[in-house]
Protein backbone atom coordinates (compact mmCIF):
# COMPACT_ATOMS: atom_id res chain seq x y z
CA UNK A 1 0.00 0.00 0.00
CA UNK A 2 0.94 3.36 -0.75
CA UNK A 3 2.18 5.60 1.63
CA UNK A 4 1.60 8.79 -0.14
CA UNK A 5 -0.22 12.14 1.04
CA UNK A 6 -3.02 11.63 -1.63
CA UNK A 7 -3.83 8.30 -0.82
CA UNK A 8 -7.64 8.01 -0.53
CA UNK A 9 -7.72 5.04 1.58
CA UNK A 10 -6.09 6.91 4.41
CA UNK A 11 -8.85 8.95 6.00
CA UNK A 12 -8.14 10.97 9.17
CA UNK A 13 -11.03 13.82 8.15
CA UNK A 14 -8.37 16.71 7.70
CA UNK A 15 -8.24 17.50 3.83
CA UNK A 16 -5.87 20.12 2.98
CA UNK A 17 -7.14 20.38 -0.31
CA UNK A 18 -10.73 20.96 0.40
CA UNK A 19 -12.56 24.23 -1.10
CA UNK A 20 -13.83 26.01 1.91
CA UNK A 21 -11.07 25.89 4.78
CA UNK A 22 -13.04 28.35 6.94
CA UNK A 23 -16.56 26.26 7.16
CA UNK A 24 -15.52 24.75 10.41
CA UNK A 25 -14.87 28.30 12.01
CA UNK A 26 -17.71 29.37 13.79
CA UNK A 27 -19.33 32.94 12.47
CA UNK A 28 -18.87 34.70 15.88
CA UNK A 29 -15.28 34.19 15.41
CA UNK A 30 -14.88 35.57 11.59
CA UNK A 31 -17.08 38.66 12.07
CA UNK A 32 -14.76 39.20 15.15
CA UNK A 33 -12.23 38.80 13.33
CA UNK A 34 -13.14 41.29 10.90
CA UNK A 35 -14.13 43.59 12.94
CA UNK A 36 -10.88 43.67 14.78
CA UNK A 37 -8.82 43.92 11.41
CA UNK A 38 -11.23 46.91 10.35
CA UNK A 39 -10.70 48.75 13.24
CA UNK A 40 -6.61 48.46 14.03
CA UNK A 41 -6.68 48.38 9.26
CA UNK A 42 -8.65 52.19 9.30
CA UNK A 43 -6.65 53.36 12.59
CA UNK A 44 -3.30 52.29 10.94
CA UNK A 45 -4.15 54.33 7.92
CA UNK A 46 -5.62 56.91 9.60
CA UNK A 47 -2.89 57.85 12.27
CA UNK A 48 -0.17 56.01 11.48
CA UNK A 49 0.32 56.64 8.29
CA UNK A 50 -0.43 60.43 7.71
CA UNK A 51 2.53 62.04 8.33
CA UNK A 52 1.62 64.22 11.89
CA UNK A 53 3.40 67.27 10.00
CA UNK A 54 0.92 67.44 7.19
CA UNK A 55 -2.52 66.19 9.11
CA UNK A 56 -3.73 67.60 13.01
CA UNK A 57 -5.16 65.42 15.18
CA UNK A 58 -8.17 66.42 14.87
CA UNK A 59 -8.19 66.01 10.92
CA UNK A 60 -6.89 62.45 10.97
CA UNK A 61 -9.92 61.80 13.66
CA UNK A 62 -12.13 62.99 10.79
CA UNK A 63 -10.40 60.71 8.33
CA UNK A 64 -10.64 57.47 10.92
CA UNK A 65 -14.95 58.01 11.33
CA UNK A 66 -15.33 58.61 7.99
CA UNK A 67 -13.20 55.58 6.44
CA UNK A 68 -14.69 53.59 10.20
CA UNK A 69 -18.56 54.46 9.04
CA UNK A 70 -17.87 53.39 5.65
CA UNK A 71 -16.50 49.84 6.63
CA UNK A 72 -18.99 49.57 9.31
CA UNK A 73 -21.87 50.28 6.84
CA UNK A 74 -20.38 49.13 3.46
CA UNK A 75 -18.24 46.18 4.69
CA UNK A 76 -18.96 44.89 7.86
CA UNK A 77 -22.84 45.12 8.10
CA UNK A 78 -23.06 43.69 4.12
CA UNK A 79 -21.07 40.44 5.28
CA UNK A 80 -23.06 39.60 8.52
CA UNK A 81 -26.06 39.88 6.14
CA UNK A 82 -24.53 37.34 3.42
CA UNK A 83 -23.15 35.11 6.15
CA UNK A 84 -26.86 34.58 7.38
CA UNK A 85 -28.50 31.47 6.28
CA UNK A 86 -30.47 28.90 8.04
CA UNK A 87 -27.72 26.64 9.72
CA UNK A 88 -25.88 29.77 10.76
CA UNK A 89 -27.57 33.01 12.49
CA UNK A 90 -25.52 35.97 11.91
CA UNK A 91 -28.10 38.74 12.36
CA UNK A 92 -27.50 38.94 15.62
CA UNK A 93 -23.61 40.53 15.21
CA UNK A 94 -25.07 43.20 13.63
CA UNK A 95 -24.76 46.31 15.55
CA UNK A 96 -28.38 48.22 14.85
CA UNK A 97 -31.67 47.11 13.11
CA UNK A 98 -32.51 49.68 10.34
CA UNK A 99 -33.54 48.85 7.06
CA UNK A 100 -30.31 48.80 4.80
CA UNK A 101 -31.05 50.83 2.20
CA UNK A 102 -32.33 53.93 3.81
CA UNK A 103 -30.18 57.04 4.79
CA UNK A 104 -30.69 55.92 8.49
CA UNK A 105 -28.92 53.25 8.63
CA UNK A 106 -25.97 55.10 7.37
CA UNK A 107 -26.14 57.75 10.01
CA UNK A 108 -26.60 54.89 12.37
CA UNK A 109 -23.32 53.82 11.17
CA UNK A 110 -21.73 57.21 11.60
CA UNK A 111 -23.37 57.38 15.28
CA UNK A 112 -21.83 53.56 16.04
CA UNK A 113 -18.47 54.43 14.53
CA UNK A 114 -18.80 57.64 16.59
CA UNK A 115 -19.24 56.10 19.74
CA UNK A 116 -16.83 52.84 19.02
CA UNK A 117 -13.90 55.45 18.47
CA UNK A 118 -14.07 57.79 21.26
CA UNK A 119 -14.93 54.81 23.61
CA UNK A 120 -11.99 52.83 21.85
CA UNK A 121 -9.73 55.78 21.92
CA UNK A 122 -10.23 57.12 25.51
CA UNK A 123 -10.40 53.35 27.36
CA UNK A 124 -6.81 53.23 25.60
CA UNK A 125 -5.92 55.90 27.16
CA UNK A 126 -7.37 55.43 30.31
CA UNK A 127 -5.28 52.49 30.39
CA UNK A 128 -2.10 54.25 29.49
CA UNK A 129 -2.92 56.45 32.37
CA UNK A 130 -3.46 53.88 34.70
CA UNK A 131 0.61 52.49 33.98
CA UNK A 132 -0.93 49.48 31.68
CA UNK A 133 1.06 49.13 28.72
CA UNK A 134 -0.80 48.56 24.91
CA UNK A 135 0.60 46.29 22.79
CA UNK A 136 2.68 48.83 20.38
CA UNK A 137 4.44 49.70 24.18
CA UNK A 138 5.60 46.07 24.77
CA UNK A 139 6.62 45.59 20.89
CA UNK A 140 8.52 48.82 20.76
CA UNK A 141 9.67 49.89 23.94
CA UNK A 142 8.27 51.70 26.54
CA UNK A 143 9.12 55.43 25.88
CA UNK A 144 6.40 54.69 23.04
CA UNK A 145 3.44 56.41 24.95
CA UNK A 146 0.32 56.15 22.31
CA UNK A 147 -2.00 54.11 20.76
CA UNK A 148 -1.44 51.94 18.31
CA UNK A 149 -3.27 49.85 15.84
CA UNK A 150 -3.71 46.35 17.42
CA UNK A 151 -4.49 47.21 20.96
CA UNK A 152 -7.45 49.81 18.76
CA UNK A 153 -8.63 47.00 16.91
CA UNK A 154 -8.74 44.72 20.77
CA UNK A 155 -10.18 47.40 22.50
CA UNK A 156 -12.56 48.35 19.54
CA UNK A 157 -13.30 44.40 19.64
CA UNK A 158 -14.27 43.71 22.85
CA UNK A 159 -16.48 47.00 23.49
CA UNK A 160 -18.40 46.12 20.55
CA UNK A 161 -18.70 42.87 21.83
CA UNK A 162 -19.87 44.02 25.08
CA UNK A 163 -22.15 46.51 23.26
CA UNK A 164 -23.48 43.39 20.46
CA UNK A 165 -24.38 41.58 23.53
CA UNK A 166 -25.74 44.18 25.57
CA UNK A 167 -27.94 44.89 22.91
CA UNK A 168 -29.12 41.34 22.11
CA UNK A 169 -29.99 41.04 25.81
CA UNK A 170 -32.17 44.14 25.75
CA UNK A 171 -33.88 42.88 22.28
CA UNK A 172 -34.61 40.01 24.16
CA UNK A 173 -36.01 41.15 27.21
CA UNK A 174 -38.26 43.62 24.88
CA UNK A 175 -39.46 40.51 22.94
CA UNK A 176 -40.84 38.99 26.27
Amino acid sequence: MSKSKNNPEKNDGFNPYAIDKLSNVKPGVKIGFMKFWLAGAVFFLSFTALSPDTYDILDRFVFLFLLLSVGIEYMINKVIIWMNNDNQKTLKYLPFHIKRTSILSLLASMGYAAFMILSSYYFIEFIMWLGIPTIGMIMFGFEFKAVDPISFGLIYWLIDLGFITIKNYVLLKLKK
